[in-house]
């Protein structure tokens, strides 16, 4: 019969023990990556304002950028009133080019 010198066995367990450790070690870092990963997206999750506080927020920015609407509204009024008035005081007189000096 054909028998195995001592030292297989010994490398063949040595081997097998080093195989389950990298593959525990492995299994371990994959299940410890997705856990972190995990808390990281319920983590976000807590930090993302509700729909409501959405809709509220964007509610207060339609308010803000009405008002400035109207205040752009009421400028431009102004202005057209102003241009108004001054065509109405000087309708003859001519038009007065800026210089063309260098």
């Amino acid at each position: 019969m054909f028998r195995l010198p001592k030292d297989i066995p010994r490398a063949t367990l040595a081997g097998a023990v080093i195989c389950i450790t990298i593959s525990g070690t492995l299994f371990g870092a994959s299940q410890k990556s997705q856990h972190q990963y995990q808390q990281k997206v319920q983590e976000q999750r807590a930090l993302e304002p509700t729909i409501d506080e959405r809709i509220d927020g964007l509610r207060g920015m339609r308010e803000n950028l009405l008002a400035k609407k109207e205040l752009v509204e009421k400028q431009l009024q102004n202005l057209e009133i102003r241009i108004a008035e001054r065509t109405q005081n000087q309708p003859n007189e001519p038009k007065k080019e800026p210089p063309h000096g260098r």
